[in-house]
């Protein structure tokens, strides 16, 4: 994944983190006008093009953006619509991606200034909740991957830890409650503009075999703060697990 190489960006990141870090408490209530700020903006549309990814619904690729040279005039537009509030998300382009074991997953390509707009709402929001998530949680965080996981693991196992267990979530990504999720994210972001952009981004629909569907749980796979929402959703509903067994853990990750 694309790192963060805008210096004001990496700034904002770092006071957000560290306000979040020293009180759990604490409540932000302004920080929707840091996603149309156009550093921003800009470092996100920096991630999305090393990202790559197919075009969206609307069949705009980021090659065609930077060869008619639109980069400028689409942070502009973002940044103006998301000012004035007139933003609205597309529905996402769903495919079929084959699994190594047989089936599935749906995969979901949103169009690329939605993906700028998300990677911006990212930028915003993952410092404030990284402060919150469990030392102990590995997926889709910055600075953590899987193979600092299996590092973790065999460390811990050399320290006389007993077992690993595995628990696979079926379909996790696409039965998220959206309710569950929001209320989640409102313990710490009270700013009512932030919220309603981030419902839409929930909102925004399916397009399948040429029919739009409404989305009523899930977030998408693919979109780059699908990986974000899934950490809030399992790290805070699960905040007590440092104190529970393993058979209590899996009882609450059932009840879930």
């Amino acid at each position: 994944m694309a790192r963060n190489k805008t210096p004001t960006v990496r700034q904002l990141q770092r006071t957000l983190y560290r306000k979040a870090k020293q009180d759990k408490a604490v409540k932000f209530y302004s920080l929707y006008d840091k996603v149309w700020r156009e550093d921003v903006l800009w470092e996100a549309w920096q991630q999305v093009k090393a990202n790559h990814g197919a075009s969206g619904v609307d069949g705009v690729t980021i090659e065609e953006i930077v060869e008619q040279g639109q980069e400028a005039a689409m942070i502009g537009r973002l940044a103006e619509q998301l000012r004035a509030k007139t933003y609205r998300f597309q529905p996402v382009r769903r495919v079929d991606i084959p699994k190594p074991k047989g089936g599935t997953r749906p995969l979901g390509i949103a169009v690329v200034e939605d993906r700028v707009v998300q990677t911006a709402m990212k930028l915003v929001l993952e410092p404030i909740f990284e402060a919150d998530f469990h030392d102990c949680s590995y997926g889709y965080r910055p600075h953590r991957d899987a193979k600092r996981a299996s590092e973790t693991l065999r460390a811990d196992l050399a320290r006389g830890a007993w077992a690993v267990v595995e628990i696979d979530f079926q379909s996790y990504f696409t039965t998220i409650p959206h309710d569950k999720l929001l209320r989640l994210i409102r313990r710490r972001v009270r700013d009512g503009s932030m919220m309603w952009l981030i419902k839409h981004s929930l909102k925004a629909g399916v397009l399948y075999q040429g029919q739009i569907t409404p989305t009523t749980e899930g977030v998408p796979q693919g979109s780059p703060i699908a990986p974000l929402y899934s950490n809030i959703y399992l790290n805070l509903r699960l905040l007590p697990i440092g104190a529970l067994d393993i058979p209590d853990v899996i009882r609450l990750i059932r009840s879930s």
